[in-house]
């Protein structure tokens, strides 16, 4: 299950993790796991309360293209994307982490 990946790599970013009563994640629309099934399983494995917001994609492709990319399929842990513009392979500026943004602590 590669939720664990996500949820460990959380757990060991936040200070003192044993007192956390919650925190605030922004997860980019092209990280390979739904933001309601991390929420869910973060939850469920510290007890912390857990606030997910979507990021949109932000590209940039060698043919000017600039925008978000086009999501061509959404596995279970992989995101298939692509330049809208000609459907080649855009560098990515926005979109494809997970970042911790608040800790509250007890």
């Amino acid at each position: 299950m590669h939720e664990h990946i996500f949820i460990e790599n959380i757990i060991n970013q936040v200070p003192d993790n044993k007192k956390v009563k919650s925190v605030e994640i922004e997860i980019g629309v092209l990280v390979g796991i739904e933001p309601d099934h991390l929420k869910e399983h973060l939850e469920e494995h510290t007890g912390w309360r857990v606030f997910c917001k979507v990021v949109n994609s932000k590209v940039e492709c060698r043919c000017g293209y600039k925008g978000e990319a086009r999501i061509l399929q959404r596995l279970h842990d992989l995101v298939i994307y692509d330049c809208p513009g000609c459907e080649g392979e855009p560098e990515v500026l926005q979109g494809k982490d997970i970042k911790i943004t608040k800790v509250v602590y007890k």
